[in-house]
């Protein structure tokens, strides 16, 4: 058998965490609806079943554009996807308020960016997402607990992104993220801000 060449393996193994991890954040919502639709003609049951539906399309539109095309996006459409993120329902999201579409290919990393700095708050908190200038997104993390991921960390020390990528679904975004910011000519580092906090994490096009 010839050997793969390693472009080869990271293409089929992201494939496989990308859908894992799709199937993975679709499962509890379908979970919850195939509970209750023997009991949907109940109105109490109807109703969650409706408001978990429509999470559903929430979160398939935010994979749609994360993991597919994303083009002529702005701020206020991110801003909309990110409410059916998985984990919106204990962080806010701060974006910019400007409107207009981003360069072709920028919405991809920004949303993917805002997403992993929301796995940065396991108990809640808030997303702030600033562009520092030209090109630059910084983003700040706010809450009671603050930890940015252990791959991210790994890959921003010059870690391997094919062992990132062994680390399974769970930690999906972080080599997801650093494989964008390359495809667009971004580079990520982490910056201290004014004061206490944790670092921020910052998005720059390369000189």
């Amino acid at each position: 058998m010839l050997d793969q060449p390693s472009e080869g393996r990271i293409t089929i193994r992201l494939a496989e965490l990308v859908a894992a991890r799709i199937c993975h954040d679709l499962g509890s919502p379908m979970a919850s609806i195939s509970a209750l639709m023997p009991q949907a003609a109940d109105p109490a049951a109807h109703a969650v079943v409706t408001e978990t539906a429509g999470e559903l399309r929430a979160r398939l539109r935010l994979f749609g554009a994360m993991f597919g095309l994303a083009d002529e996006l702005g701020w206020p459409e991110l801003d909309a996807l990110v409410r059916g993120a998985p984990m919106a329902h204990r962080v806010r999201f701060a974006l910019p308020l400007r409107g207009g579409p981003f360069a072709p290919g920028r919405a991809r990393l920004y949303l993917a960016a805002v997403l992993l700095a929301a796995e940065a708050l396991p108990r809640g908190g808030v997303v702030h997402a600033t562009e520092s200038g030209p090109g630059e997104l910084a983003l700040r993390l706010e809450g009671r607990q603050t930890e940015w991921s252990p791959t991210l960390l790994d890959l921003l020390a010059g870690g391997s992104l094919e062992a990132a990528l062994e680390e399974g679904p769970r930690r999906l975004l972080a080599p997801w993220v650093f494989l964008l910011a390359a495809r667009e000519r971004h580079v990520l580092s982490l910056a201290m801000p004014a004061g206490e906090g944790e670092p921020m994490l910052l998005l720059q096009p390369e000189i």
